[in-house]
């Protein structure tokens, strides 16, 4: 990027010496100023609307080689975008591989990429990725960084659902705050879809039983019924409320 700016930088004073050598030769003179004008309005207005093109046209394409678990395909397509790389929006790329290792389930990759897509993005596209790097931080244990991002997203949108989920995922894995935890999870659950909510009452019956809360019976068999208990859930969490002294419902 600096080598870049500084080519950038260096065109403007070359232009200008150009200018002075052919200031005694008119025809040449005006050839040169009007390559150059032509240059600034194939660099500045044709590239610009080709790379938006090219970006649309890579997002419809990578996200259907994703949705078939193509992924080596989306990663070639990827390579093969120098228009976007060089006068697109930057974060595109990197993003869309994050997605790609997301679906891996290589999540130290996926971390890099969503870190290197959060520098690049413009503020409207920030959230999404906030929410994607918060994820991946979670899967690769860097709870910290997780809970840290997830809250600073829920102080600027406290309702968004899938920080409050995941914020109360966080606080169980690191077994602290679980009270809160179990409110957080609560408060997802009022805006999940049914796919997502056997997990959340499942994470919020352990919640409950590890802080000593009333309730967790309710949460478990909420996740039973939603067919989301794993062999010996049950028996887990109950004797988790058994050893923190969690009155039963």
């Amino acid at each position: 990027m600096r080598v870049e700016l500084r080519l950038r930088w260096l065109w403007l004073p070359a232009s200008l010496a150009i200018v002075f050598l052919l200031r005694h030769h008119k025809l040449a003179l005006v050839a040169y100023v009007v390559a150059v004008l032509l240059g600034l309005i194939v660099w500045l207005v044709v590239l610009p609307r080709r790379a938006a093109l090219a970006e649309r046209t890579f997002h419809r394409d990578a996200l259907r080689r994703l949705a078939a678990e193509d992924h080596a395909g989306v990663e070639a397509l990827a390579a093969r975008q120098w228009l976007i790389r060089r006068f697109g929006r930057r974060f595109v790329l990197p993003d869309m591989l994050g997605l790609v290792a997301t679906a891996r389930g290589d999540h130290e990759a996926a971390h890099r990429h969503y870190l290197e897509a959060l520098k690049l993005a413009p503020p409207g596209d920030r959230e999404r990725i906030e929410l994607n790097l918060a994820a991946a931080e979670l899967a690769t244990g860097r709870l910290d960084a997780a809970e840290g991002r997830y809250r600073a997203i829920l102080a600027r949108r406290a309702d968004l659902q899938p920080a409050l989920a995941n914020l109360g995922r966080t606080l169980l894995r690191k077994g602290e705050e679980l009270a809160e935890a179990a409110d957080l999870l609560a408060r997802a659950l009022e805006r999940a879809d049914r796919r997502e909510a056997g997990g959340l009452h499942l994470a919020r019956a352990e919640a409950l039983a590890r802080a000593g809360r009333p309730g967790w019976r309710s949460a478990l068999d909420a996740a039973q019924t939603e067919e989301a208990l794993g062999p010996g859930d049950a028996e887990r969490i109950t004797a988790l409320a058994s050893a923190h002294g969690a009155p039963s419902d």
